[in-house]
């Protein structure tokens, strides 16, 4: 056991040293065996180190998951993500600012290869369009927590596409986009209904109390919901969610704003 601990020691003050000098190990990277990939990549990963320049170098096609979300990444650095056919999660929410170096046909890319995706987290990327949900929701049909927080160019037909395709959906963050009543009504109608058991639409200004209704009245596992940021959201939510936990629902966490 103490072997054990000094050997694993050793690699991970390795690893370090390899991420602190990082320009000078970049073109060995690619000899590295698959399990010292996997550590490294996540350590990158956390230093927002991973580039369009050096991940060909550490992704390997065992990966499950890649957390980009310090990193800075543009379509050609997606590009190298489409060796992963077993990833199963791809985090490329922005930690800060917005990222609007990532378009839809970049990711669609990324999409059509790694079919196994359950967990997509894409917010504030600015510059994905209904095109990108298409790609999503056609080739990854085990989609289980989708995050498109900031993504402004998002409407109701991505959210069409999800109820037509996504029946494992657990969780859907669609705060700050365009969607409006049809496209909730198409999700609460949806494959999804009754998978659902977390949906945030904050600062979604065409939402109105028929989306809320209709999401505490249609999917019956729902218990985290927030609507925060709706103006057009009344009175009548509130009364919905009381009805609603008179049916038995029950809220993990439940969050509005009074106009």
């Amino acid at each position: 056991m103490a072997v054990f601990a000094v050997v694993s020691s050793l690699q991970n003050h390795c690893l370090r040293a390899v991420a602190c000098q990082l320009p000078d190990h970049e073109t060995s990277l690619r000899l590295l065996p698959v399990e010292i990939k996997t550590k490294l990549v996540n350590l990158l990963s956390k230093r927002g180190l991973l580039t369009d320049s050096n991940l060909a170098n550490v992704l390997h096609p065992a990966l499950r998951e890649l957390e980009l979300c310090e990193c800075t990444i543009s379509d050609n650095g997606l590009a190298c993500l489409c060796v992963c056919k077993n990833l199963r999660k791809l985090d490329l929410n922005a930690a800060k600012n917005l990222r609007d170096s990532i378009t839809s046909e970049g990711i669609s890319k990324v999409f059509s290869s790694c079919c196994h995706l359950q967990t997509v987290y894409l917010r504030r990327c600015v510059n994905l369009t209904d095109d990108a949900i298409a790609a999503l929701t056609q080739h990854c049909s085990h989609l289980e927590h989708l995050n498109l927080c900031g993504c402004i160019k998002i409407t109701d037909v991505s959210l069409q596409l999800v109820a037509l395709n996504c029946r494992y959906l657990q969780s859907l963050n669609i705060s700050n986009t365009k969607v409006a009543d049809d496209g909730i009504m198409h999700l609460t109608n949806g494959k999804c209904q009754h998978s659902l058991k977390e949906v945030q639409v904050s600062h979604c200004v065409n939402i109105t109390d028929v989306s809320i209704e209709s999401l505490l009245t249609c999917c019956p596992r729902i218990n985290i919901l927030i609507f925060d940021g709706c103006p057009r959201v009344t009175d009548r939510s509130r009364q919905a969610l009381e009805e609603a936990m008179l049916r038995g629902g029950r809220m993990k966490q439940l969050s509005w704003t009074v106009y």
